[in-house]
């Protein structure tokens, strides 16, 4: 294959293909080859079938009629880059939203605002799968072929298909039967991130490496952004359908609006330390942590977020410190909280012998920092599937059966969650001593999810009067100061009516 081929998006190569052999059909060449030719070169297209629709499924109006779509015959290049229905969704701009906005909706659910966030979340979905399916299509065709990749895009693909094409949710017996929908396409989804990371791993050599950092950072934030909003219906479901549940819940959906820093750490620490004992095989006790600062702080946030943040960065110390240590006491290791007047700062010191210059030079590379040197991620082929979660860490199940290796998708997973709601991790080490790692997130939830979009594809959902405050050129993370009046149109149609959005950050 020639060095052009391997390096040229795979969407160009096609449309190259497309003009030579335009030129041809002019001098009264069949036109069959040229579907053979497409279907040799998009290997890697989604699977369609005969029914599947080349127009949009439905009205942006949840109450609007549903419109007949003639089908679309898998063997056509339509379904793969020239695609209209694609290409439309992808135009429009994934709306994002705030912890304080999901708290506000789903605080006080009715038939009509469950209803409400079941169309929200049948037409966003949608809208954040284009634009991570065109990225796929963007990826040298090299990559793009390679079977982990080419397995994520497919699933993708059907997810995009099959939610777009769900009717308007307008009764509860509707919602209930999409959110079986939702659970599928989830419980589908769990061998995304290890077979994203072995397709990247295995072919990155063909991509720089800020194009993979880029390509794997926009990706995992993208996941958690699909899997929060769509949880966090199934959640909101489920509470409306619990009589217990009522007026002063501290559960909203997902979001935990007495989220203890205590709590949080102590459970960390409880599973870190069972995990490296059973490692390890330890004969004495595991590292000991100390928690000093701030540690009565209570915030709202995702619990699974914030905890598979510590937890992770809590074995690593715990690890290392074994390592550095193995014939004396285990020095502590020591958990610092700050809470600042907008942010949660979390430090995690140990003296677990530090870092090596090479190691932290490429502390957050999804790819070998060296020619032939092993993948990080060379030991996710050893699990199906990963839901990057605590239940995983709890119950056991597929992390139990590898729990004596590392994955290297830990620390990556945990900026990934920490960036998502506008936060960030920090770690500094000392070569020979010990490493800090610092974990800020913010505590007022009203920061916009970072969704990791490119630039013009993502507006902010908060609204005040006439003013529609978006987020321009690829602004992400701002702050939503004001009040919690539930508009029309779901959780984005939140009424800003005490403050004022204010926008701040890049991505």
């Amino acid at each position: 294959m020639s060095r052009a081929l391997v390096g040229r998006p795979l969407g160009r190569w096609l449309q190259g293909l497309e003009h030579r052999w335009s030129k041809r059909c002019f001098q009264s060449i069949p036109p069959q080859p040229r579907v053979n030719e497409l279907r040799v070169a998009s290997v890697h297209a989604p699977r369609l079938t005969t029914g599947q629709s080349k127009s949009l499924p439905f009205d942006k109006s949840a109450n609007g009629p549903d419109r007949a779509h003639p089908s679309l015959d898998s063997t056509s290049p339509q379904h793969f880059y020239h695609n209209r229905t694609l290409d439309q969704y992808v135009s429009k701009q994934a709306t994002a939203i705030t912890l304080r906005q999901l708290v506000f909706f789903g605080r006080n659910m009715t038939d009509d605002r469950l209803v409400k966030s079941a169309n929200y979340v049948r037409q966003e979905l949608p809208i954040r799968l284009a634009h991570r399916i065109r990225d796929f299509q963007n990826l040298p065709f090299i990559v793009g072929t390679n079977p982990h990749i080419q397995l994520v895009y497919d699933l993708y693909y059907s997810a995009f298909e099959r939610i777009r094409s769900f009717p308007p949710v307008r009764t509860i017996e509707d919602n209930d039967r999409f959110c079986e929908l939702l659970e599928t396409v989830l419980r589908e989804h769990l061998v995304v991130i290890p077979q994203m990371a072995l397709g990247i791993s295995e072919c990155g050599g063909h991509m720089g490496r800020h194009q993979v950092e880029k390509f794997m950072n926009t990706m995992l934030r993208s996941r958690i952004s699909r899997r929060v909003i769509a949880e966090q219906h199934l959640a909101l479901t489920q509470n409306h359908h619990d009589p217990s549940w009522g007026d002063g819940h501290v559960h909203i959906g997902v979001v935990f609006t007495r989220c203890s820093t205590q709590e949080t750490i102590s459970k960390c620490v409880r599973l870190a330390q069972s995990h490296v004992s059973k490692r390890f095989a330890l004969t004495s006790d595991a590292p000991r942590v100390d928690v000093d600062g701030h540690p009565d702080t209570h915030f709202t946030y995702i619990p699974d977020h914030i905890e598979y943040i510590i937890y992770e960065i809590l074995k690593n110390s715990m690890q290392h410190t074994i390592y550095c240590h193995r014939n004396a006491e285990y020095p502590p290791i020591r958990v610092t909280v700050c809470s600042g007047p907008t942010s949660l700062i979390f430090r995690v010191s140990d003296q677990g012998g530090g870092i090596p210059p090479e190691i932290y030079e490429n502390l957050w590379a999804y790819t070998a920092h060296k020619p032939g040197s092993p993948s990080r991620f060379a030991n996710l082929s050893k699990v199906p599937e990963m839901a990057a979660n605590m239940a995983e860490h709890e119950k056991g199940g597929i992390m139990k059966e590898a729990e004596d290796v590392d994955f290297g998708i830990g620390l990556p997973m945990s900026r990934a969650y920490a960036e998502y709601w506008g936060g960030g991790i920090n770690i500094l080490t000392m070569e020979g001593y010990g490493t800090d790692a610092y974990v800020r997130i913010p505590k007022l939830g009203n920061v916009i999810e970072n969704l990791g979009i490119t630039t013009g594809a993502v507006k902010s959902s908060i609204q005040q009067g006439s003013f529609h405050h978006r987020v321009r050129n690829g602004v992400v993370g701002g702050v939503f100061r004001g009040g919690g009046n539930v508009g029309e149109q779901g959780w984005e149609g939140l009424d800003n009516s005490r403050g004022a959005g204010i926008i701040a950050g890049r991505v």
